[in-house]
Parts: C-alpha cells; sequence; structure tokens
C-alpha cells in the first residue's frame, strides 16, 4: 500500500490535490493484511475526519478483487457519500491505478416501480389523485420508455402518491408467482450488481435481505465494507421493527381486489364474492373497534408490555375473523400452483388479489407479534397513537448472524470517523455484537489544538427549568453575534428548534438564519455553504453528514449532552434488561458518542479554524462521566452565565 499512499507513491504524483496521510497509509495496510487473513477476518478501525477512509479501503479493494476475482460489497447509511463513491471515488481511483474496475450503486426495493402494481394502478381505471388521472397517466407512460425503473426518472414532485402507490417493496411481493417477473426491474437490478465487482449499497437494503429473505444477500461477496459503522445496529433494528398501523388497517381492509376465477373454480375452492364481502366488512368493523380501544389507553411512555385483557380479547377476534379470509387466499395460490405452467395466465390475472392476501398474512403476523409481549425486554413493545410497535432493545445477538460471521463468511471492515468511547471499541462491541480480530484508532490528521477550541457554558439552570428555553435563545444568540454567525446550532427537541430559530430571526443581527424544517435539508445545506456568515440551527439529526469546510461554518453549539429521551420506551425497555448498569453501560457511551459526532462537524481540513460551545456543566461537574475523556484533546474553557451575561472564569 506504500506504492499508492507513501509519501512518493503513486496518489501524490498522480492524485490532484491528495495529501500524503500517515494514518490514511495505516489504515490501507491493515485493510490490505485484513483480505490476505481470508473469510471470518474482522477488522473494526476508527479513522476521524481527515484520513481519507475512502480511499483507504477502495485501493486496496480494488487490487485485491482483480486478484482474486469475485466482488466486494460497499454498505453505507447515507445518500450522499453512495453518491461520492460512485461518483467520484471509484472513477479516480480505477483511472489512477490504470485498473478497470466494474462498480455500481444497488438501490433499495422502494426506489425501483413494480410493473404489477403500476399495472393495476392502470386497471384501476387510471384513478385520479385529484388531478383528473393525469398521474397515472405519466406513469404508464413512463413504463413504456424506462430500462431500468427506478422511481426518481418519473416527471412528478417528490412524494407524490402515486409514486409510493408502485414503488417495490418486500411486502406483497409475489415472487416467482409475480406474472411480471420476467421485466421485474428489482431483479433486473439484482443481475445487473451480479457482475460488478464493487457492489455499493445500504445497510437497510443488506438487513431486509439477510434477516428476513432467505437469510443471504443476494450478490454473493468476498469481503464486506461497512463504512459508518456506527450506524449498524441502528439500521438493523430499523429493519426489523414490526408496526400495526390504524390507516394501513382500514385501507387495506376497504380495498379489496377481486379473484378472477371461473364460477366453477370458485365453487371449488369456496369462494363465494358475497360471503368474503361479508367477511371483509365485519373485519373492518373489528379492526377500528380495536385501534379505537389502543387510542383510549394509557401508560408509562407508551410502553406496552402487559397489554390490557380487553384489547388482547379485541386482537384475538379480529385475527380469527381473518382467518376465513386468508385460507381463500392460500387456496388460490395452491390451485394455481398445482396447474404448472398453464396457472401463468391465471397468475398474471389474480396477481393483485394474491398480493392483497399476502399482505393480510403479514399483517396478521405482525399484529400477533405486537400483541404477544412475551420477549420483553428483550423487544420492546410501545403504542403511539394509531398503532403498535416492536423493536429489538439490543442487537448484539442479530447483528452478527446477518453477517454469517464464520470461518466460510466474507472478511469484514468496519469503519467510522466516531466507534471508540473512552479510548475503547467495547461499546460498539457490545451494541453489534461483533467481535474483531483486530482493533485499530488512528488520530486525526489535523492539528486539532491549533485549530479548535472547546468552551464549556454553565447556564446554571436546569433544563426543567422554565427559564431554560430563554436561557439558551440568549446565549446561543450572543454566541452567534460574537462569532459574526457562521454556525451550526444543534438542538436538543424540536421544542427548542422553534423557539430558537425564532429569537435569533427576530434579533436580525446581520446574518441570515436557517432553521431545520422550513427548507428540504439539501437546500439548507446549500445556502448555508454559499452564506459565509448564515446560522444553520438544526435538531441532532444534523449532527451527522454535514461537511462543510471553511469560513462558512466556524463555530458549532450544543446545548446539552444529547441523551436519549428517559421516556422513550426502547430506553425503558434497556433499562429493564441492564438493571442499574444501563446508564454506564448503554446510555452515556451513546450520549458520547453522539456529542462527539456533533463536534466532528467543525474540522473537516488542515484549513479550518473554528470552537465548540457546550450549553451543558455537566461535562466537566460530573467527573465521573469522563466525557472530557471522549473529547479531542484540545483547549477546553469553562463559561458560567451570570444573569444577562456571559461571563468566561478560567480554563481547564
Amino acid at each position: 500500500m506504500t506504492d499508492f499512499f507513501g509519501p512518493d507513491g503513486l496518489f501524490c504524483s498522480k492524485l490532484e490535490g491528495f495529501e500524503y496521510r500517515a494514518q490514511q497509509e495505516t489504515l490501507s495496510k491493515a485493510i490490505a493484511e485484513g483480505l490476505k487473513a481470508g473469510g471470518g477476518y474482522l477488522l473494526a478501525a476508527e479513522a476521524p475526519t481527515g484520513v481519507g477512509k475512502s480511499f483507504a479501503f477502495l485501493a486496496p479493494a480494488i487490487e485485491w478483487v482483480q486478484k482474486e476475482g469475485g466482488a466486494v460489497l460497499v454498505l453505507t447509511s447515507s445518500i450522499p457519500l453512495q453518491e461520492q463513491l460512485i461518483s467520484k471515488d471509484l472513477p479516480a481511483l480505477s483511472q489512477v491505478m490504470g485498473v478497470p474496475v466494474s462498480f455500481g450503486l444497488l438501490k433499495g426495493r422502494g426506489n425501483y416501480g413494480c410493473m404489477r402494481k403500476a399495472f393495476d394502478l392502470g386497471d384501476d381505471g387510471f384513478l385520479s389523485f385529484n388531478d383528473g388521472g393525469e398521474a397515472s397517466e405519466t406513469i404508464m407512460a413512463w413504463l413504456s420508455t424506462t430500462d431500468e425503473g427506478d422511481l426518481s426518472e418519473i416527471p412528478l414532485p417528490p412524494g407524490h402518491p402515486v409514486v409510493e402507490r408502485i414503488s417495490a417493496s418486500f411486502r406483497g411481493c409475489l415472487g416467482g408467482r409475480c406474472p411480471f417477473r420476467e421485466r421485474c426491474f428489482v431483479q433486473k437490478s439484482l443481475r445487473n450488481a451480479a457482475r460488478w465487482q464493487v457492489v455499493v449499497a445500504n445497510y437497510h437494503l443488506f438487513f431486509a435481505y439477510t434477516l428476513s429473505r432467505g437469510g443471504a444477500f443476494p450478490v454473493p461477496v468476498k469481503a464486506i465494507f461497512c463504512d459508518e459503522a456506527h450506524r449498524m445496529a441502528e439500521a438493523l433494528s430499523s429493519v426489523s421493527t414490526q408496526s400495526v398501523r390504524k390507516d394501513d388497517w382500514l385501507r387495506h381492509l376497504k380495498r379489496v381486489p377481486l379473484p378472477r376465477l371461473d364460477q366453477a373454480v370458485c365453487n371449488a375452492l369456496g369462494y363465494d364474492p358475497e360471503s368474503q364481502a361479508g367477511l371483509v366488512k365485519e373485519s373492518g368493523e373489528l379492526a377500528k373497534a380495536f385501534f379505537d380501544r389502543l387510542d383510549s389507553l394509557g401508560g408509562r411512555g407508551g410502553i406496552f408490555n402487559d397489554p390490557p385483557e380487553q384489547l388482547t380479547r379485541d386482537g384475538r377476534a379480529l385475527m380469527d375473523s381473518l382467518g376465513p379470509i386468508t385460507s381463500i387466499g392460500r387456496k388460490i395460490d395452491d390451485y394455481i400452483s398445482d396447474m404448472g405452467p398453464a396457472g401463468e395466465d391465471v397468475a398474471r390475472d389474480n396477481g393483485e388479489y394474491l398480493a392483497w392476501s399476502q399482505v393480510l398474512v403479514e399483517m396478521i403476523e405482525s399484529l400477533r407479534w405486537c400483541l404477544d409481549v412475551s420477549d420483553y425486554p428483550h423487544w420492546t413493545y410501545w403504542r403511539e397513537e394509531g398503532g403498535l410497535f416492536s423493536s429489538p432493545s439490543w442487537c448484539g445477538d442479530m447483528l452478527p448472524s446477518s453477517f454469517g460471521v464464520s470461518g466460510d463468511s466474507p472478511v469484514i471492515v468496519a469503519l467510522s470517523a466516531t466507534m471508540a468511547v473512552d479510548g475503547k471499541l467495547d461499546y460498539w462491541i457490545r451494541e453489534t455484537g461483533l467481535v474483531p480480530d483486530r482493533t485499530l484508532l488512528l488520530d486525526s490528521p489535523f492539528d486539532l489544538k491549533g485549530q479548535m477550541d472547546i468552551s464549556v457554558v454553565d447556564l446554571d439552570t436546569a433544563v426543567t427549568d422554565e427559564r431554560y428555553d430563554d436561557r439558551v435563545c440568549r446565549v446561543v444568540r450572543k454566541l452567534c453575534k460574537d462569532n459574526r454567525g457562521s454556525s451550526l446550532v444543534l438542538l436538543s427537541s424540536t421544542r427548542l428548534l422553534r423557539r430558537v430559530g425564532s429569537y435569533l430571526k427576530k434579533n436580525d443581527d446581520g446574518y441570515s438564519v436557517l432553521v431545520q424544517g422550513e427548507l428540504p435539508r439539501s437546500e439548507l445545506l446549500r445556502l448555508f455553504r454559499e452564506d459565509r456568515t448564515s446560522v444553520l440551527v438544526g435538531t441532532v439529526s444534523f449532527r451527522e453528514g454535514v461537511d462543510v469546510p471553511g469560513d462558512s461554518l466556524t463555530q458549532v453549539i450544543v446545548d446539552r449532552v444529547p441523551f436519549p429521551h428517559p421516556e422513550d420506551p426502547v430506553q425503558i425497555a434497556r433499562r429493564d434488561l441492564e438493571g442499574q448498569a444501563s446508564f454506564m453501560r448503554s446510555v452515556l457511551p451513546s450520549a458520547k458518542m453522539s456529542l462527539r459526532q456533533a463536534i466532528g462537524r467543525l474540522i473537516r481540513s488542515g484549513s479550518d479554524r473554528g470552537k465548540v460551545a457546550i450549553l451543558d456543566g455537566r461535562v466537566l461537574s460530573r467527573a465521573n462521566w469522563r466525557i472530557l475523556e471522549s473529547l479531542p484533546s484540545v483547549p477546553i474553557k469553562r463559561v458560567r452565565v451570570i444573569d444577562r451575561a456571559v461571563a468566561h472564569i478560567g480554563g481547564v
């Protein structure tokens, strides 16, 4: 790897703007050694911003697939990183290394159109969607010309309901039974990916296959590179979450397609349209009664580990009422299977009904799971307005199996700018259940001590105090005013977001104020980069994916240590699962990692300069939390708010 990354290497001489970084060379060597080690080897590495992780893993990956054959999989959690890999990094490396490499982006199913759904849309008589049928006609015209079936090609506004209506998904997919399987856009994308040497995809797609669709990713690979690896457990939890939503149930039971079978077949299968309609109507009424009862319940933080007896009875009555309906669906499916090749036309004519019946079966299973809370606290069960939900409280017992961790499994390289807590990977290992063969913690390539400092501002006001919001507003304004804008403000609640955003706009201190939610995220970031004095106010979701080097961002303000809400159902389940150790074992490490991610927005290049302000005196006063050990080793000042002034009282 020295021939590529060394001070006299190929990249320094051939790649414009490339700078030698010892950390990048070290990382690339560790990855190359891991690839040589073979199946089941796991390397976990933290590489701070500026190390150049993408090149560090792509270069050895390209060299390895050229020698060994096969393919590698690159998993990320963010679209911008995927686009960077596909449009910039892979083409640049392939050219400078002189190695032709095939690659592409494998998108999630929801990005492709489902032909069965689209043609069913046409069969419905071009549903208007309040536009006189124009959107439906647009879809049919697009179907006649598209090659890839990518929904982003459709000339309709983002979020248009007709696009959601025809998007592909695992739920209701007929697989080999689908009459359009030979023309399926999802299957075509998988066939394309099977020819690539480097496949780029996201965690959600990967876990959707490995957890519930045959247990394997559909493209065989010899190595998996997990970038943004701190998001792995979160993605798996999201994919695993079961939901039972009132709107979904009532909508599904209202729109019932009819099977297209002759009368003799209907008689043989025991299907009677009037009887079925009556059963569906009865089930719809039972569903409404069930959700009305659910909405009337109270409970601690929505946690749902002991369902009321009457609600359980209502749920069972609903499921029992659906038994005869799903039974007919299974009989029709068996009937088509028994016909062999002759059943193709019957399957095509009945595709919508088969999909409707299959979705109903999946909805019943989700309801059964969410009412049977026997796996609490290993699984969290909770209710929100209009629905029931369940997700794993901890993913460490699920995630390893999704990667097939064994001697025959792919090499796994897990990378992130923020994986360590207190200088160790123990928290990441515990949350993912993955035990590395080697860990690597690299330092920053930047002179952080010379480029940034941190102020810990003691507001001297508890978050429950009615004066708290006002004090945050005034302190944030002073910090932004003193910095002449150019600030990213990260707040812990939407309540504070609204208060601080309106307060800064009202005072008009000579810089523009951009507030999350007022414009699309991408547009906010574009304006923030272009207006070098602007202030961007967002919630904790902006602590990642904000890459603004230069003078447009010279200050990051965090209102408090980002602890999760104590009444969040998953947090309640974790406390019940882990007992008194939960705070130190999972809550505090998670908050430290989130704080590091927020601070990491500031220094994105060797020429950046700036400061961080954390409006939470507990960073210093709660020494046993050891938060300082997770922060960059830079000058730290303590600031205390006195009346209406912010007074510096000394360094730490």
